[in-house]
């Protein structure tokens, strides 16, 4: 599912690559076209995160045709610096910043998409108590959950840590909306072992 057309063009803030959700965006195929990363931007991210955020820019390039841009950024501030470069390239904007967001009313012609709000609309709703299907994929940090992925968002489920590689059904318990992203808390609904079953009839056999 592509939400943008292969021509588009985007510019991506120091911000909205720090957060991660845009390169989950374009992995995932939502996204397609041209990624302008300002050199101000990647010396930001570099500063900001170390080798990881190098990483992170090397993820968008595999999944994208990522192009960098030298702006003159004498004197100026990095929001100013990204409106001014999706302005000349025609570009939207991908970001997390309440700032760039403020700024963005000077550049009226600049479309900006706000991740937060993005992610508020492609979130599956998982209501408490509802029941779903999610594969453990791995170990949680305590020693009986498990963890899945729906959707790119992060399940987290109890008692479910010996369900590794297996699909299993889950009884939702809370959602949490971080900055990082979503976090969904379950319970298993624990396979019903056939002995048990088995056991079970044969006393209602008996009763019989």
């Amino acid at each position: 599912m592509i939400f943008f057309r292969k021509e588009s063009q985007y510019v991506l803030d120091s911000s909205s690559i720090i957060d991660g959700r845009v390169i989950h965006l374009f992995e995932r195929g939502f996204f397609e076209g041209k990624i302008l990363i300002p050199t101000l931007v990647r010396f930001i991210v570099k500063k900001s995160m170390g080798p990881k955020g190098e990483r992170s820019i090397n993820i968008l390039r595999r999944n994208g045709s990522v192009e960098f841009v030298r702006e003159k950024t004498d004197n100026m501030v990095e929001e100013i610096c990204v409106l001014k470069c999706a302005l000349r390239r025609h570009a939207k904007v991908f970001t997390v910043s309440d700032e760039l967001c403020r700024q963005s009313k000077y550049y009226p012609q600049v479309p900006i998409i706000d991740l937060r709000d993005l992610y508020r609309v492609l979130t599956p709703i998982f209501a408490p108590n509802k029941v779903i299907s999610v594969k453990i994929l791995k170990r949680g940090h305590n020693h009986n959950e498990g963890v899945g992925y729906i959707e790119g968002i992060k399940v987290i489920v109890e008692n479910s840590a010996k369900y590794v590689n297996q699909t299993v059904n889950a009884r939702v318990k809370t959602m949490l909306s971080l900055e990082t992203g979503n976090l969904v808390f379950c319970t298993v609904e624990e396979k019903k072992d056939e002995k048990t079953i088995d056991s079970s009839r044969t006393v209602q056999n008996e009763r019989t």
